[in-house]
């Protein structure tokens, strides 16, 4: 047996919620800003497809990961889980 679990991704139907909850622990952690981005382009961002939404997303979330070293060490956790996700769901890599 395996002694590592593996690893749960995000799927399509999860996302909105799951940024929402992201959103609010930048929120409690005092990313103000980067929460705010989050529930824009999660609810009033315009997109034309869905890979226009996951490149947005996943833009900032690279962004948030590489510029803010100070974040919680679960904040980052979930971010990375959320960018491996996207690209799963996308195949982009």
């Amino acid at each position: 047996m395996w002694p590592f679990k593996k690893v749960q991704l995000a799927g399509p139907e999860d996302f909105p919620r799951v940024i929402d909850a992201l959103a609010d622990k930048l929120r409690r952690a005092g990313f103000l800003i980067e929460a705010d981005h989050f529930h824009y382009l999660v609810h009033e961002f315009v997109v034309t497809t869905s890979s226009e939404l996951y490149g947005e997303l996943q833009l900032a979330l690279k962004k948030i990961d590489k510029e803010h070293r100070a974040l919680p060490h679960d904040i980052a956790v979930e971010v990375r889980r959320l960018i491996r996700s996207i690209d799963k769901i996308c195949h982009w890599r």
